[in-house]
């Protein structure tokens, strides 16, 4: 085995939230990172350092992250990737996808957007659900939510939705980019009730946002927020206000990070026509 890595491999990566202490690596934590790179030294015979394309909370799962790791056996074939991970990775954790990519690839770094889903079930308690979506007794006002979901689309200063510290006006954390992120898409619609609930039995309901980057939380925050909308305890002027007021405190809690998936990371250029929506609803025809 070489010490210069000959290129870059990409997998795609699902993994139920709940096992978890998040995605990155902690010290005496079980993590997404953790569990990856145990599979690599197994499979390669070599500490190989793996990296996230985004960072998951506790509890919070993904479809679509993406991770990728240096190349340094160029004879390995791309197509044995997914079975050797998935024979020494956990029941709750698969790659599903590997492409060898050129040196300079980064799963993080060269990632365009990223988009997530969070879903909502208003109706009665659904033991089929538990753990996978947020359950909430009220019934949700979806054209309201849907109206201040749109007051997201652009590029602002999302602090009212972030956590960790960074939403407020006096904070010194964060990235050399603040917190002002572009957002290509936020849509709030009606969603299967994939486990067999019957209409009467409620209504899922899933907020999906695409953006170039997230802030800690900041989807949980604006999941949260969405639901006071649908509440109707807060109207889509006020939800366009609390974006302005660019303050953490002014906005109501995280929605809980069980109804959150990391759906897709993109890595070219982001178009909402609808052949690119069509794409998006299908990521892994898109990314393998």
């Amino acid at each position: 085995m070489g010490t210069v890595p000959s290129g870059v491999f990409r997998i795609r990566v699902s993994y139920d939230g709940r096992g978890f202490w998040g995605s990155q690596r902690q010290a005496g934590q079980r993590t997404v990172q953790e569990e990856l790179e145990h599979a690599t030294e197994t499979i390669f015979g070599r500490p190989v350092p793996v990296y996230l394309a985004g960072r998951t909370d506790r509890g919070v799962h993904a479809a679509g992250q993406v991770a990728s790791f240096a190349d340094f056996r160029s004879a390995f074939p791309v197509s044995k990737i997914v079975p050797a991970f998935n024979d020494h990775l956990g029941s709750d954790i698969a790659v599903l996808g590997a492409l060898r990519e050129p040196v300079g690839f980064h799963a993080r770094y060269s990632a365009v957007w990223r988009a997530y889903r969070y879903r909502i079930w208003c109706g009665v308690r659904q033991p089929l659900a538990n753990g996978i979506v947020w359950f909430n007794r009220d019934q949700l006002n979806l054209e309201r939510m849907s109206r201040a979901a749109e007051n997201l689309i652009g590029e602002y200063d999302f602090s009212s939705f972030a956590s960790g510290g960074e939403g407020v006006p006096w904070t010194t954390r964060g990235s050399t980019r603040g917190a002002v992120r572009r957002v290509f898409d936020c849509r709030v619609a009606p969603a299967p009730a994939w486990w067999g609930a019957m209409p009467a039995d409620g209504e899922l309901i899933e907020i999906s946002i695409v953006a170039d980057g997230f802030l800690p939380r900041m989807v949980r925050g604006i999941a949260g927020t969405l639901v006071e909308v649908g509440r109707e305890k807060l109207t889509v002027e006020d939800f366009r206000q609390l974006i302005e007021m660019r303050d953490r405190r002014k906005a109501p809690k995280n929605a809980p990070p069980e109804g959150l998936v990391l759906w897709a990371i993109g890595y070219d250029e982001y178009s909402k026509s609808e052949s690119e929506v069509q794409r998006y609803d299908a990521p892994r025809e898109r990314f393998f």
